[in-house]
């Protein structure tokens, strides 16, 4: 498994680690999900052809991304 980081700056609380954490967690190809606000990073262990359904999981869940 790779393990790759997509920025989501307006990923401000908890609240939006488990939003984001959910949506990305179903992605097939997605293993584990690490969503820190503090930093807004996430950071995704799995099948780097994952990170485009991962960011769009996240974009849909209502919040920008930047790699």
């Amino acid at each position: 498994m790779d393990e790759y980081t997509l920025e989501v700056p307006d990923m401000t609380c908890e609240g939006c680690e488990i939003v984001i954490s959910g949506a990305v967690t179903v992605v097939p190809g997605v293993g584990t999900v690490d969503a820190d606000s503090s930093t807004g990073r996430v950071t995704i262990h799995g099948d780097p052809s994952a990170k485009r359904r991962a960011r769009a999981a996240i974009e849909k869940a209502g919040y920008d991304v930047r790699d």
